[in-house]
């Protein structure tokens, strides 16, 4: 089996990629991204490319039966709320689009606590827009998590994420933590998404053809790896 990493530079995505590689489950887990990872494992193929309209054209031929996706950005990262969407939705569903037109067979998406694509609030709408184009694809398993705030970044954050990163690791676990949303390491969507996947493909096994994951399932499922 093969899988396909897009968004491996990001936390999500990176522990799509290193768990994908320690589950010993996929002979190649290919990887699309503007710059190289530090990956050290074998069956890791790094697809470089900066221009990211190029992506679709560079996925793998055929094989690839596990496509997950972590793509996403934030408005102030983007520049402005065209480039955001360009990025969040129409590069995501062009991704798509290619992984299913190659014989991708299941699909998981990192979206968002909240998504839905009647939202008032700009970010919860495109998330929801995703949603609802990558279900029109009609893979034979689509599977969705709705993580809540992300704890565990290293990466450069603008202020008020960190604070509420900082807010939500102080009170993970605790009854508190639904009042923020349900927080939720990285690592954990990373195994979550991967144990999913692995989970749809076992034959014979009873499996829905689209299931949404709440951030307080996330962390429950986790838990149990």
């Amino acid at each position: 089996m093969s899988a396909l990493v897009l968004g491996a530079t990001g936390l999500c995505g990176g522990f799509f990629l290193k768990t994908a590689v320690a589950s010993n489950k996929f002979t190649e887990v290919f990887t699309i991204a503007r710059r190289e990872l530090p990956s050290g494992a074998d069956n890791v193929k790094q697809i470089i490319e900066k221009d990211s309209s190029k992506w679709a054209q560079l996925f793998p031929e055929s094989g690839v039966k596990f496509y997950f996706s972590s793509l996403g950005s934030t408005k102030a990262a983007a520049g402005s709320a065209e480039n955001f969407y360009r990025i969040d939705h129409d590069l995501n569903i062009e991704m798509a689009k290619a992984a299913k037109a190659k014989g991708c067979t299941t699909m998981v998406l990192v979206s968002s606590i909240g998504a839905n694509e009647n939202s008032m609030f700009p970010y919860l709408k495109v998330k929801g827009d995703i949603e609802r184009d990558i279900l029109a694809l009609d893979f034979d398993h689509t599977i969705i998590l709705r993580p809540g705030a992300l704890l565990g970044r290293q990466e450069r954050r603008k202020y008020t994420e960190a604070i509420v990163s900082k807010i939500g690791s102080a009170i993970y676990g605790t009854p508190l933590q639904s009042l923020v949303g349900n927080p939720v390491y990285g690592e954990d969507v990373g195994k979550v998404g991967v144990d999913l996947a692995l989970q749809s493909a076992v034959p014979g096994a009873k499996f829905d053809k689209v299931r949404i994951v709440s951030s307080a399932e996330i962390r429950n499922l986790a838990s149990k790896l």
